[in-house]
Formats: structure tokens, C-alpha cells, sequence
């Protein structure tokens, strides 16, 4: 049995995660033009191995340098023309960096992290910069573009 707890109120049905993605997409061809024959990347993978250890360097890191890490925050980003790999140029990528508490002051005068209990969705988190990000995902060749693919 594992230590870990389920977030249940987080999970959603296949039902939606099928809307979001059909989302995502209908605003991509919208606002880009980018459509599926265009091997728009909806998508990408990470092995449980790489998810693990990528978490495990983090708290390694985050216990060197005396950081509370308290998450770890999502980035959609586009490879620039002139990435190392052309075949990479102006494709869609995800990576990911560690968050801590915001040390931000509030009106009150008590920073953010005082006042948000960790159970608040507000995540008033901020980038923990001194910690490498994670990038390199696997979109796979073509790209899937339908969520359940």
C-alpha cells in the first residue's frame, strides 16, 4: 500500500480531459492557424522513471540549497528556429520547474505563504530558479494530437 494520497477532488473523467485537449486544440488552430496536418504537438511524455527522479533531484537540490519546494509548475514553451536539434524548430514543448512559498508581502503585511494554507488552489507559489528545469519530453513521431491516443 502506498504512502501517497490520491487527490480525488483533482481528478477528472476521460470525458474531460477529451474536452480539454479538442479544446486546446480548436484555440491553437484559431489563434495560429496550426492544425493537426501542421504536427501541432498536444501532447507530451515522461516515463514514471524520469517523473520520479526529476522529483528526487529536486528535493536533493532544494534540501542543499535550504529551500522549501512545494511543487512543481508546468510551462508550455516553442523550441526557437535555431535549437541545437532542427527537427525541434518551433515545436510545442512542456517543461517544468520547482515552485516554493512566494516570500511576497501582502496588504497585511504577512507574506502570501503565512496566509494561503496548502490546501488553498490560489497557489501563490514562485519559481525556484537555482534549481535546474526539466524539458525533453517525448511527443513521439508524428506527434499524437487526440487525448487516448
Amino acid at each position: 500500500m502506498s504512502d501517497y494520497k490520491t487527490p480525488k477532488d483533482k481528478l477528472i473523467t476521460n470525458e474531460k480531459a477529451s474536452e480539454l485537449n479538442k479544446c486546446f486544440k480548436a484555440k491553437q488552430e484559431k489563434v495560429y492557424g496550426a492544425t493537426n496536418d501542421s504536427g501541432l504537438c498536444c501532447s507530451s511524455w515522461y516515463s514514471l522513471e524520469d517523473l520520479e527522479g526529476y522529483i528526487n533531484y529536486v528535493k536533493e537540490q532544494a534540501k542543499e540549497q535550504e529551500i522549501s519546494v512545494d511543487g512543481i509548475r508546468f510551462y508550455f514553451g516553442v523550441y526557437p528556429e535555431d535549437t541545437e536539434d532542427a527537427s525541434k524548430a518551433g515545436h510545442n514543448t512542456l517543461f517544468m520547474c520547482p515552485t516554493k512559498p512566494s516570500t511576497t508581502l501582502s496588504t497585511s503585511g504577512r507574506s502570501t505563504s503565512e496566509e494561503i494554507s496548502d490546501d488553498d488552489n490560489s497557489n501563490n507559489s514562485e519559481d525556484v530558479t537555482t534549481i535546474s528545469a526539466m524539458n525533453y519530453g517525448n511527443t513521439g513521431n508524428p506527434p499524437k494530437n487526440d487525448y487516448g491516443e
